[in-house]
Order: C-alpha cells, then structure tokens, then sequence
C-alpha cells in the first residue's frame, strides 16, 4: 500500500515511510502537547507533494489558527492563496445537522475528486454534541466511513482523559499518535508515542521532541530520565 509522509521530520523512518494512504490517523494528547502543530506538518507536507489539504478547524478561528502556526515558519496563508490547502471553519451545530441528514458540511469540497488529506481538529468538540456514548460512536463511524469513501487520508486530533482519547475512538481508527505533556523533576518533557499503526511495522519507544522554531523535532536518542 502507498504511504504518505507524515511531514514531522524523522517520524517516516519510524512507521515504514509514512501513514498508509487512505487510513483514519488519530493525533491524542493534552492541551498544549502539539497536536494542531503536529496535523499542521501534515497538511503541509501533502501541500508540498501536489496533495491538497482540507483543514476544518471545529474550535479555532481561521486567522488565530494561521498566526499561530507561522510562528513555526508554516505559510498557511499562502497555501490557502493558491488553493494547495482549505480551511472550513465549522461549529458542532454545523457537523451535527449535516451528519444527521447523513452528510457533511465539507462535502462540496470533494467533488472534483483532489482532495487527498483532511484534518479534523478537533473530534473532542464535536462528540461534545451528542449527549449519549452510542449517538458518539456512531457519529464518528458515520464520519469516518464517508472520509473512507472519498479516499481521503485523514487525521484526526482528540483530547486524551486519564491516558485514554475519549468516545470509543481508539477503536474506530487505523493509526494512533499520542502526544504526551509529562511533568519531570522540575520540568515538563513532551514524548511521542506510535500507539497504533495497522500493518506497520513502527518503533515501541517514546521518543522525546520538542516545539522548535520549524514545528514539531524528534529526538530518537534522548532518554526519558525518570
């Protein structure tokens, strides 16, 4: 099967040269762990590689969103100037009522067939719509099974609850990255983990990185020190 880089610098050399294409990738971690950087890397790189990009942002604003994210050197708004990368701003009440007719509000955009990636940033604010855990889980199936059908590779980012990403979500998805925020000794330490990754053969360690100035960057030879 193709794969498709990530665009984290290094993490392809640790999942077999990428996330397989047309799989459902699940970004997990604490406020503040990276996770819209890391799904940021993602539509980038695919912008690069002739693959355009839909990043619908549930929670953040357009602008707020590209501000904070050129400080890392990404060109959001030049991607979006020539079309490379969509940005759909939703809201829950949006996505649900679409879902519930049985579509999408961001359905227009695969109809000439280019879309390749999606993000989804974030799953949180739109399973907070449905009060009980079975409309939850069957809202995100709905979802994934209609992202599947266009072809899509998609990521997906989730806020974890006591080590876990919460609805269910974890079992419904092909790939997990979790992105973990730890307090050590006097300091707070981010780490990586490939959770997930079906048919890949990916590493088992934690490896520590760090918000640099270019976005996300792996450290694969830095022990975490209990």
């Amino acid at each position: 099967m193709d794969r498709l880089t990530s665009g984290v610098p290094h993490l392809d050399e640790l999942i077999e040269g990428g996330i397989k294409k047309g799989t459902i990738n699940l970004v997990a971690g604490e406020a503040g762990s990276g996770k819209s950087t890391f799904a940021t890397h993602f539509i980038t790189a695919g912008a690069k590689a002739g693959e355009k990009g839909l990043y619908i942002s549930i929670e953040e604003k357009k602008e707020k969103f590209i501000e904070n994210m050129g400080r890392y050197g990404f060109e959001l708004k030049k991607l979006e100037e020539s079309g490379e990368v969509i940005f759909h701003k939703s809201n829950v009440v949006e996505i649900r009522n679409f879902l519930d007719q049985g579509v999408v509000a961001f359905e227009e955009y695969f109809r000439e067939g280019d879309v390749k990636r999606v993000v989804i940033d974030s799953i949180t604010a739109l399973m907070l719509a449905y009060n009980e855990e079975t409309s939850q889980r069957n809202s995100l199936m709905q979802l994934f099974e209609l992202l599947e059908r266009w072809g899509a590779t998609v990521l997906v980012t989730s806020e974890i609850d006591d080590g876990q990403a919460r609805f269910g979500i974890e079992y419904l998805v092909d790939g997990i990255f979790r992105l973990y925020y730890r307090k050590i000794g006097q300091e707070r330490v981010r780490t990586l983990e490939v959770f997930k990754m079906r048919g890949t053969n990916h590493t088992n360690q934690e490896i520590v990185y760090r918000l640099a100035e270019k976005g996300i960057l792996l450290y694969p030879d830095e022990k975490i020190l209990a």
